[in-house]
């Protein structure tokens, strides 16, 4: 009797705990839920860095990049000969005089004092013979000046630090790494009982605003720029053939992986991971040739054309759960919706919106997103929004009835007597009461829209080359499989833990949001 008495004790609710902090109390009893939860975390986190992990540009480095200075200079002399054109009607001297500015940042960075004084007075002139009006003869001159007066031997190239994989990120890569480093911080501080409530909001504020303010400032000041600078050519100082070199290094720092997503080296095709058994009766392998100064070891091997296969798993990792968290939030956004209008007023608009619910579900959904995918091409945003487009209709009957459920307490009935919006009360007073059941909907979802990605690539209808997925890694390796069964296992080893791993948190979520089974593991 006193076990019976102990057990209902332990399913009542906590006096003074909200609903999420038993959830959360709940789930952090569940260790494998925790665990997979931190595999995630670090899945997601790798694929947001993966431009400083996996890249073929130096992390930073001192010296001279004469590559540069050289491409500069060319690209000023070809833009100065396209004003031989400007009697036509699609010519602007502004856009072409501004292409030539470019140039000129460009380069002025890699030169010391008085060469750059040299090249900003150079500057002043072709803008004096670009406007008001253009001087073909004065054109011509300075054309014949790029080469004979700024050539490397009349220029003294500066030795400063430069950071090229930094440089190379995108306004969005700066958002994320922004925004995960904010995340990372505000989990830590949170779980090791560091700063209290106040200041958790706050830090929680800081994190979401900071990205934005960073990202715009990034998209604003850098402009983009193809960086085409042969790297893995450049030497060091002391090195003997440091003068024909393209770059010359007196300190570099790789990234951990220095080679690109699409770096290719045919004399490295099929080279196995370097702790993989020798295969010694394999004639098709062709990978005897050293590999270059800069270059480091193939942990996970290499493909049909050389590229590294921990690179593009990585760059890979970022594509497939790109399209799971997106297309999960398209489709949760769409559901949400959908089933609270539908749960919340009821009569003839639930008729309505449960016939279209009812409609959509019955089309194979795997079949259907085949359909459309062969119809509009394959891309990223297309399976996006695909997946998006037709897997709404289990989130939204959830939250048809959970709203089903809450409509009638006695909340709601207080907030529409006291003569609050519809909006107000679906989703600042209901919808917060029946999101347990969403955020298990979506980690399944995540888990779903991962493995249906990976299926359209691996059927050639998912991400186009050379941008790598998961599932393309696998169809890229099937034909190879004899020769190179690293590319089958690595990728469906990888697809196979992301899958699990989010099946196993929407697992421990579902159990910890229903009291029947709180305190249960």
């Amino acid at each position: 009797m006193a076990e019976a008495d102990d057990n209902k004790a332990a399913k009542q609710p906590e006096k003074g705990r909200s609903q999420s902090a038993l959830i959360w109390k709940g789930f952090c009893q569940r260790k494998l839920a925790v665990i997979s939860t931190c595999v995630i975390i670090v899945l997601v986190t790798i694929s947001i860095f993966a431009p400083i992990i996996a890249n073929d540009k130096p992390l930073a480095y001192r010296g001279m990049n004469r590559y540069a200075y050289n491409d500069g200079l060319r690209n000023i002399r070809a833009l100065l000969g396209t004003f031989r054109t400007a009697d036509r009607d699609d010519f602007s001297a502004e856009d072409t005089f501004d292409n030539i500015e470019s140039q000129f940042d460009r380069i002025t960075g890699t030169v010391d004092k008085d060469s750059r004084e040299k090249l900003i007075q150079f500057r002043v002139e072709i803008h004096a013979a670009v406007f008001p009006e253009i001087s073909q003869t004065k054109l011509n001159q300075l054309r014949r000046q790029v080469r004979t007066d700024f050539g490397p031997d009349n220029i003294q190239l500066n030795s400063r630090w430069f950071f090229p994989a930094i440089m190379s990120l995108g306004w969005a890569d700066l958002f994320f790494i922004t925004l995960n480093i904010g995340a990372l911080k505000l989990i830590f501080f949170s779980l090791t009982g560091l700063i209290g409530p106040t200041l958790r909001k706050r830090m929680l504020w800081l994190t979401l605003i900071a990205p934005i303010i960073i990202a715009g400032a990034w998209w604003a000041l850098v402009p983009d720029r193809l960086d085409s600078t042969p790297y893995k050519q450049g030497r060091l100082a002391d090195a003997s053939d440091a003068d024909s070199a393209p770059v010359i290094f007196e300190t570099v720092i790789w990234p951990p992986i220095p080679y690109a997503l699409d770096e290719d080296n045919l004399d490295r095709k099929f080279a196995a991971p370097f702790w993989w058994p020798e295969e010694k009766d394999s004639e098709e392998i062709s990978s005897s040739a050293e590999p270059g100064p800069w270059e480091g070891v193939h942990w996970l091997g290499t493909d049909k054309i050389g590229r590294d296969v921990m690179s593009r798993m990585i760059w890979g990792g970022r594509v497939s759960l790109a399209v799971g968290i997106v297309a999960v939030g398209i489709y949760v956004t769409i559901g949400v919706i959908v089933g609270a209008i539908a749960g919340y007023f009821r009569g003839w608009t639930d008729v309505i919106l449960s016939r279209i619910i009812e409609i959509v579900i019955v089309f194979p959904s795997f079949f259907l997103i085949l359909t459309i995918v062969a119809m509009i091409g394959p891309s990223i945003w297309n399976i996006m929004v695909v997946i998006g487009l037709t897997g709404w209709t289990g989130v939204a009957r959830l939250v048809r009835g959970e709203f089903l459920r809450l409509a009638g307490q006695e909340f709601v009935m207080a907030g529409r007597a006291l003569g609050y919006s519809a909006p107000r009360i679906i989703f600042k007073h209901v919808l917060p009461n029946a999101i347990a059941p969403v955020l298990v909907a979506a980690t399944f979802g995540v888990a779903g829209a991962i493995l249906t990605e990976s299926a359209l690539s691996f059927l050639g209808l998912g991400i186009t080359i050379p941008k790598p997925s998961w599932g393309g890694i696998l169809a890229e390796g099937r034909d190879y499989i004899r020769i190179a069964p690293w590319l089958i296992y690595f990728p469906g080893f990888a697809i196979f833990v992301t899958i699990t791993c989010y099946n196993i948190v929407g697992d421990a979520l579902r159990d910890a949001s229903d009291p029947r089974l709180r305190g249960s593991r």
